[in-house]
């Protein structure tokens, strides 16, 4: 009961907040506040109270959340004009799939001190850089329609492109922190974090190739002001392998392996 009535909570105030409601902005994040909270009780029905469950679809719920989240935190006093769709259509296909597809994948290490700190920050850091990630995205649109010199309904913002491109840059340098932390306790702890050796394989080396392109961007833009298109094309580059390194080997494991 918990479960659909959650669900089916989650994916009604989604779409409500995806209704233009530009005089009634309140009541646009009043849909979505309900929205989160649904989504909250879920991850506490299938993650939380079955043993920290982090299959495939679970992961990509409380990334989600979490990328909802910063949506939320960022975008109260700000008029992004459209990125609203691009954080919550992904959502919304998240929460369809996970209707549909779930495996149990338990972890048994859950009274751990450690264990819990590490995946707290590594769901932080997903999160914040997935949204840096849309945020690229957003931004990319924005620019493509300052170069058409096209006035987009879909996609507007009073912010300029620089304030905004500082503003991705400051989140992707907090994410690569928290990152680094993750990584490295993952490699150095593993053994007192999941009971298992450190393990190199194709999810390790793709989470490296990540965080060594996320930690390239970060230096060239200090030290050589890297900015613009280069500079968002190469953070989503960096995502992907990112996403890859967790996400990927997950799915095979789980839906094509299993």
């Amino acid at each position: 009961m918990l479960y659909f009535g959650s669900l089916s909570a989650a994916l009604i105030f989604y779409l409500l907040s995806l209704v233009n409601l530009k005089n009634n902005i309140q009541l646009k994040n009043l849909f979505l506040l309900v929205a989160l909270i649904s989504h909250l009780f879920l991850i506490y029905h299938d993650v939380v109270l079955n043993e920290f469950n982090f299959d495939f679809s679970n992961a990509l719920l409380v990334v989600s959340i979490v990328t909802v989240i910063f949506y939320l935190i960022f975008n109260i006093k700000m008029n992004y004009q459209g990125l609203e769709k691009i954080v919550i259509i992904p959502t919304l296909i998240i929460l369809v799939f996970h209707y549909f597809f779930s495996h149990d994948y338990s972890i048994r290490n859950t009274d751990s001190l450690n264990y819990l700190s590490h995946i707290t920050i590594a769901i932080i850091a997903y999160g914040l850089l997935t949204y840096s990630a849309v945020f690229s995205i957003f931004i990319l649109f924005l620019e493509n329609n300052l170069h058409k010199k096209k006035n987009s309904s879909l996609f507007s913002t009073d912010n300029s492109l620089l304030s905004m491109e500082k503003f991705l840059f400051t989140m992707i340098g907090i994410g690569f922190l928290l990152l680094s932390i993750t990584i490295f306790t993952g490699i150095f702890f593993s053994q007192e974090i999941f009971n298992s050796p450190f393990v190199f394989n194709h999810k390790t080396l793709f989470g490296i190739f990540s965080w060594v392109f996320y930690g390239y961007i970060f230096y060239q833009r200090q030290i050589n002001g890297l900015r613009g298109r280069k500079a968002i094309k190469l953070s989503l580059f960096a995502f992907i392998l990112l996403v890859l390194s967790y996400f990927g080997s997950k799915f095979v494991f789980e839906y094509l392996i299993s």
